[in-house]
């Protein structure tokens, strides 16, 4: 068994009772560019990326940190049944799709593990019983829903809302998740003088609280907006820039 977990806060809580390899998903894939046309060209157009935007999180290099990850889902045998621990926030739903995305001609059973809490709480709410509990629970993934999935990549990847939110309204009834996600990420996507969801969430925020602490409007977006699942590194880059914008009015 293999299983993929979206982030290293996940493994340090991961059941030590629960046998198989462990991948860790050390990506935010919803930050950022993701046009590419294989997964070195994609690995190059990443790292770039988060070197520039987080110079103070880059501690460790890509290419020693994230990929070797990725290449443990590349290299799982056909007789590896896979267990994607994937919450259901645009930002661990993008993960996922990539993370299908690179399996899509493996041969083994994939599983989708989700929590059992709410948007806000994750498996960061849940204990040891709740977290096996929720491997036992696991939904086995048919060919159709692996194939909807992997393509809500490439979708992604050309940003392609439209099909995306049709296709996510289709398999509604077998992956209900899809749809809230692909919707958050539509209503990210800046057009005219609108910023994108997120974006104006936190003027509004700010408006409301009587505030510029970012402590108190990351908590507040946290809570309110728990469907994009941003980090606090992604939301402080959205409230420093929407403060550089205001300012070059």
């Amino acid at each position: 068994m293999l299983h993929v977990l979206n982030g290293d806060s996940l493994a340090e809580t991961f059941p030590p009772s629960i046998s198989g390899n462990i991948a860790i998903m050390r990506e935010c894939l919803v930050d950022g560019p993701v046009a590419a046309d294989s997964f070195n060209e994609l690995a190059i157009v990443r790292s770039e990326y988060l070197k520039k935007t987080y110079p103070e999180a880059a501690d460790q290099d890509y290419y020693t940190y994230v990929t070797p990850q990725f290449k443990k889902i590349l290299t799982a045998t056909s007789a590896t049944d896979v267990y994607l621990w994937f919450e259901n926030d645009l930002f661990c739903q993008v993960n996922l799709w990539y993370v299908v995305h690179l399996l899509k001609a493996h041969k083994g059973q994939l599983y989708l593990v989700s929590p059992t809490t709410d948007l806000i709480e994750g498996f960061g709410g849940m204990n040891i019983d709740q977290l096996r509990s929720a491997y036992r629970n696991a939904k086995p993934l048919t060919s159709n829903e692996r194939h909807v999935l992997a393509d809500m990549w490439q979708l992604y990847q050309t940003q392609n809302t439209a099909e995306a939110l049709t296709l996510s309204l289709q398999t509604s009834p077998e992956l209900p998740f899809l749809h809230p996600a692909v919707v958050a990420w539509v209503e990210s996507i800046p057009h005219g003088e609108y910023l994108g969801k997120p974006k104006e969430a936190l003027k509004e925020i700010s408006a409301q609280l009587g505030t510029d602490d970012f402590g108190k409007i990351f908590r507040a977006f946290h809570v309110k907006y728990a469907i994009y699942g941003y980090g606090d590194l992604q939301v402080k880059r959205l409230w420093e820039e929407l403060k550089k914008e205001e300012l070059e009015k």
